[in-house]
């Protein structure tokens, strides 16, 4: 018997979802959105399903609900549902924020046990829908719920034959920030790599062109070897020299920098400490000259 499915929020992660979920076999009931034109595109995709921007009965029906909305409307979204006696027994409520836990997506007037919760995120960036279909069955996933929940997001993830971790509603805000550090914060990076390129006489579309091959070069590293034998540079080497001229030319020339190079820094230490790259004399002088004190004593 098919598993229905009604999509609430008819974003890219949803319509994209939805798509899978009905390659599949599952049956997608409709799509609920705020916008019309969304609801439709999805539809339309899939040629399957009713087009709402209301909470309507057939929601009843569904098996699975998926809420993907923007995160700070994911728990009204869910209340309403409850609210006007549209989440039959038995039924998945699922999410996929990072963020979240799956723990707002059932009210605590409502007996949990009754109903399965699922937190089902996957670690990628979704622009658009094609890039969403494309990408999302060679992502991993961490999922994290009540008994039900993670039963249905386990069925969900075989049948996509992706890998997956299950995790806890309390490790969610560090997982997250985890997938920040490595997508949002490296954008951080780059940019900061612009600026200090810019400073040294170099056009950021210029510099933009020449630093792409080398990250591609390092993430190609860090797949093939593991990100401890993929470190290379002047830290990996322990050439005190060279971090002491970065750090005297963003004195004078990018002195808001210089923190933020030293704290990375201070981290690189620590993956070439594992590498055993460097000598315990070269890593205690790294360390001494990524402090500012050890920066003035020179």
């Amino acid at each position: 018997m098919r598993k229905k499915v009604v999509v609430i929020g008819a974003g890219a992660i949803g319509k994209s979802l939805g798509y899978l979920l009905h390659q599949k076999g599952y049956e997608i009931l409709g799509f609920l959105s705020r916008r019309l034109e969304s609801a439709q595109a999805g539809v339309d995709l899939i040629d399957e399903g009713i087009v709402t921007t209301k909470y309507r009965k057939f929601i009843l029906k569904a098996d699975l609900i998926l809420i993907t909305t923007p995160d700070q409307v994911i728990q009204r979204v869910a209340d309403k549902l409850f609210t006007k006696g549209l989440v039959k027994e038995d039924a998945s409520l699922i999410h996929c924020s990072g963020a979240h836990s799956s723990q707002i997506l059932i009210p605590q007037s409502e007996d949990e046990g009754r109903y399965g919760r699922l937190s089902l995120h996957p670690l990628q960036s979704v622009a658009d829908v094609e890039k969403g279909i494309n990408s999302l069955p060679n992502s991993f996933f961490t999922m994290e719920g009540n008994e039900l929940g993670c039963k249905t997001g386990e069925e969900i993830l075989t049948e996509l034959g992706v890998d997956y971790e299950v995790i806890s509603a309390q490790a969610k805000p560090l997982y997250h920030a985890a997938a920040c550090v490595a997508s949002n914060y490296l954008v951080t990076i780059v940019n900061l790599a612009l600026k200090m390129n810019q400073k040294a006489g170099v056009a950021p579309e210029k510099a933009l062109k020449g630093l792409l091959p080398l990250m591609q070069g390092t993430l190609d590293n860090i797949n093939d070897l593991g990100p401890t034998k993929a470190l290379t540079g002047p830290i990996s080497r322990g050439d005190t020299e060279t971090i002491e001229g970065h750090l005297e030319s963003l004195e004078a020339l990018l002195p808001e920098e210089l923190d933020l190079y030293r704290d990375l820094g201070n981290n690189t230490i620590e993956v070439a400490q594992k590498k055993g790259s460097v000598t315990k004399k070269e890593l205690e002088e790294l360390k001494e000259i990524l402090t500012e004190e050890g920066l003035n004593n020179d």
